[in-house]
């Protein structure tokens, strides 16, 4: 890596660990950009035109459907990310997301579209899928870290139960994410002395959330399609709330825990996360199920759904009722910013057809101590994954805390977890269980007596910390004293689902601050997966919250740039069914097209002329771009997305100067002339015709 990428590694607000780091940052970085040099260097022909396939914000359904079209193929969608990685990740923005890259994934994507090529079928619901792991979970041709430096050369002989799924499925494990050491992250960051801070790419002076905030970061910028992260105490809803992404807990037991690190085997899970309800659903179908190396998997017999993907609906939150738990937000525990925008969540939920009980609570919940996880536990957990995996380096819990190879902040954890009692004589880890009891018993009572389907409230309590402050109230208020109240390091709103082990996630509801990402926080029943998904995505259907962060904008060589910026218009016409074309009635008009990095969209075209009753009545005939106008006006504004497949773009709209076009998804068929200059042409209408307009990059 060039001294200037490990400068900038240390020049962040991280006085407190400089000390501690610069050797081993520079040789583990030194690793990962060889890794990602040698995958790098397979690309084939280049990176030129392996940025030509438009990745940023892609999903499943796009790029299988350009697979299934021959219009694109594994190799190029992995050298495409693999491109995104090697800019973005330890270059200009450093988001510093991710630990090792892997240097077989082109490859692997070779051997998929040869694959492909013989039978004409995907291998499966992830054919060609880059895929990103959380490095606690074990993947054969990798090191597995757990984020801890003493590990950073340990390569596991076997695929960790849910990464041979992944991959059987046709996923390309594309790179393994950073994390806080052996999963022990919250909401300040990720605290390892192997990876140091991944940043935030809607902000990067601020944190993506721990522990799976290297997953979370990665996927925002488009470093894969979808990703895996762990969730014991709000490690997968956390970075999704802060990344602007879906992020699912699932029920203990619903997803295979076996090679994946422990740090609470009652609590542990792992979770699908993506950039879309649909993908995370898709990701879920794959990762789920029964596991005989994994005994909390038997209980999820007979609680599995055929397809989690299948049953979404945009509708779903019609006649659902769902209770505010407003008692874990009040003022005294929450940024006002975040109490106030959930008031606005609660009228969103509402719009789509939920109904809301906003004085739901839990009598009990305050009377019941918050069940902790313990270090007799952890000690017991981390036992006897080491013993099923030989060979590896500081091979007990006594050993890694006398390694002093530590994070300082995790340290001492790890002291007192050396020193711990056996699980079944320490009254913590016995009074804990009980109170997770109490818990599941409490809500259950509640949740019946007041006919409630799902809990909603906010994922996290404040906005994301800034990068190495562990002690900021982010608010506008000034720095607070340390008993004044809460911080976004005190602030999980996230601990619930993770003591009743039961199924919560979220979902991207808005952005605050600096442009800060936050999210909607679902939790069902136990095995209610599938209920809360559906809900999730009907709130996203409804809502069309995430946006691609600027900081990561599409690469100058890929096809996404050849639309960004701004367009001036320069040409109306009409195609008749026969092919002949002629300007519209709508012109001579005038008109600018703003297509945004971040996925945001701007269109406005004016009548130079005011029209006629009968021309204007003719443009809402012809079902043109400018159908619907009002006195020769259409103005909208929302998101857009490239189909490549089908060689469309389509609009979202948002907002519209006609409200009856609001939520209309509009495709518009690309073509680019030799001079550069953008053709859109709507899809055929009742008679044939299409509608043609024309853009000049200004």
């Amino acid at each position: 890596m060039p001294a200037m990428h490990a400068t900038r590694l240390h020049d962040r607000p991280t006085s407190h660990l400089r000390r501690h780091r610069p050797s081993t940052q520079r040789i583990v970085r030194v690793t990962a950009t060889a890794m990602l040099g040698s995958a790098l260097a397979a690309l084939t022909p280049g990176l030129s035109q392996a940025a030509s396939y438009p990745v940023e914000e892609a999903t499943i359904d796009s790029v299988m459907a350009a697979y299934r079209a021959g219009t694109t193929t594994a190799v190029e969608v992995t050298q495409a990310h693999l491109a995104r990685i090697a800019a973005y990740d330890q270059q200009g923005p450093l988001i510093n997301s991710l630990i090792t890259v892997n240097p077989n994934a082109v490859q692997d994507a070779a051997a998929l579209d040869a694959q492909l090529k013989q039978t004409g079928k995907p291998v499966g619901v992830l054919h060609g899928i880059p895929v990103i792991i959380k490095d606690n979970l074990d993947a054969v041709g990798m090191p597995m870290t757990s984020g801890f430096q003493g590990w950073k050369h340990y390569l596991p002989p076997s695929d960790a139960t849910l990464v041979k799924k992944i991959r059987d499925a046709g996923g390309i494990i594309i790179a393994k994410a950073s994390l806080s050491e052996f999963a022990r992250g919250g909401g300040d960051n990720i605290n390892s002395v192997v990876s140091g801070f991944a940043r935030n790419p809607y902000n990067t002076a601020f944190a993506t959330g721990g522990s799976s905030g290297g997953t979370g970061a990665s996927l925002a910028a488009s470093f894969g399609i979808v990703g895996i992260g762990t969730d014991t105490g709000g490690s997968v809803r956390m970075p999704a709330a802060h990344n602007a992404l879906a992020g699912l807990r699932p029920t203990v037991g619903l997803v295979s825990r076996s090679g994946l690190v422990p740090l609470n085997s009652v609590r542990d899970t792992a979770g699908p996360m993506a950039r879309s309800v649909a993908d995370m659903a898709t990701l879920l179908d794959v990762i789920a199920g029964f596991d005989p190396q994994d005994e909390a998997t038997t209980r999820a017999k007979g609680h599995i759904a055929r397809s989690y993907r299948a049953q979404l609906a945009p509708d779903a939150l019609k006649g659902a009722r769902l209770g505010v738990l407003s008692q874990i937000f009040t003022a005294k525990t929450a940024d006002p910013r975040v109490i106030a925008h959930f008031q606005q969540t609660i009228t969103e939920l509402r719009a789509a057809g939920a109904t809301v009980i906003e004085d739901f609570a839990i009598p009990e919940l305050d009377r019941i101590p918050r069940p902790p996880q313990t270090a007799a536990r952890f000690k017991d957990d981390l036992t006897r994954f080491i013993a099923r995996h030989p060979g590896i380096p500081f091979p007990s819990v006594q050993a890694i805390a006398d390694s002093k190879l530590l994070h300082p902040l995790h340290q001492a954890g790890f002291d007192a977890a050396a020193a711990a009692r056996p699980v079944a004589e320490d009254p913590e880890t016995i009074e804990g269980a009980a109170n997770e009891q109490r818990y599941r018993e409490a809500f259950t009572k509640a949740m019946d007596a007041a006919g409630i389907d799902a809990v909603v409230f906010p994922t996290w309590a404040q906005l994301p910390a800034i990068n190495g402050d562990r002690n900021t109230q982010l608010t506008a208020t000034p720095r607070p004293a340390p008993d004044a109240g809460p911080t976004a390091l005190g602030s999980s709103l996230t601990f619930v689902g993770s003591s009743l082990q039961w199924p919560a996630l979220s979902v991207p509801s808005g952005y605050l601050g600096e442009g800060l990402p936050v999210g909607l926080q679902i939790l069902g029943r136990a095995w209610d997966e599938a209920r809360i998904i559906r809900y999730a995505y009907a709130y996203e259907q409804s809502t069309h919250y995430r946006h691609a962060p600027a900081s990561v904008p599409p690469l100058a060589d890929s096809l996404a740039s050849r639309f960004v910026g701004s367009w001036t218009l320069i040409g109306l016409d009409e195609r008749s069914q026969d092919g002949r074309i002629r300007p519209s009635p709508r012109w001579p008009s005038t008109g600018q097209l703003i297509y945004g990095a971040d996925g945001r969209l701007s269109v406005q075209i004016i009548k130079s002329a005011r029209p006629t009753p009968a021309s204007d009545s003719l443009a809402r005939a012809s079902g043109s771009e400018l159908q619907g106008v009002v006195d020769g006006v259409s103005s909208y504004f929302g998101t857009w997305m490239l189909l490549p497949a089908e060689r469309c773009v389509v609009h979202a709209q948002q907002g519209n100067f006609n409200p009856r076009q609001v939520g209309q998804h509009a495709k518009r068929y690309y073509s680019f002339d030799e001079a550069g200059q953008l053709s859109l042409e709507t899809p055929p209408k009742a008679d044939g015709s299409t509608s043609i307009i024309r853009w000049k990059r200004i």
